[in-house]
């Protein structure tokens, strides 16, 4: 079970199950974005490795010193991901996806859907309790049948790019429970 809403450190939470961004685009609509101390806590993470992921430009710049959607669920994404790939792997994987980060007309999905399916692929494989690659793939495709792409081609990377992400995801996971056992073993 899900302790976490991926990439975040909020709570699980059934009601956000096939929206996983519902939580914060309302906390957004009300703040009009966020600061970089607020995405720290939401995160986890800690300010330099955000900046730095700004000063790179794997996420765009914020406004003044309020951080946007856009940029709220890059970082979201890339955290999701950074303990099973390396952040190049992922830049690229995001650009494979949705080309440059400033340019929004060359985008197959937009970075909320993106979550937000990426999410529930993570949530029906984590209830399925299974780490096989071929029922992922029923899965995504499943999910991707509701999707209207902008090309065929387009549908199918996506479709590539989901597939990378979620396991990419769930071994991040695995890993983490790995170490707790270990950790328990290491007390003994």
């Amino acid at each position: 079970m899900l302790k976490a809403m991926p990439g975040t450190a909020f709570p699980f939470s059934e009601e956000n199950k096939e929206n996983a961004f519902k939580s914060i685009s309302m906390l957004l609509s009300v703040t009009n974005g966020m600061s970089l101390g607020e995405i720290t806590e939401m995160t986890g993470m800690n300010n330099s490795t955000i900046q730095n992921w700004v000063k790179r430009g794997w996420v765009a710049n914020p406004k003044g010193k309020r951080y946007g959607k856009k940029q709220i669920l890059r970082i979201i994404l890339m955290n999701m991901l950074r303990n099973a790939l390396q952040l190049e792997a992922i830049v690229e994987l995001m650009e494979y996806i949705n080309g440059d980060v400033e340019d929004e007309s060359d985008d197959i999905i937009s970075d909320e859907e993106l979550y937000n399916r990426l999410c529930w692929i993570i949530y029906l494989v984590d209830e399925q309790q299974t780490i096989d690659k071929e029922k992922i793939k029923k899965i995504i495709s499943d999910d991707l049948s509701s999707y209207n792409a902008p090309s065929q081609e387009a549908k199918n990377r996506l479709s590539k790019a989901l597939l990378i992400m979620s396991m990419a995801y769930i071994s991040s996971e695995i890993q983490k429970q790995a170490e707790e056992e270990y950790k328990k073993i290491k007390t003994n």
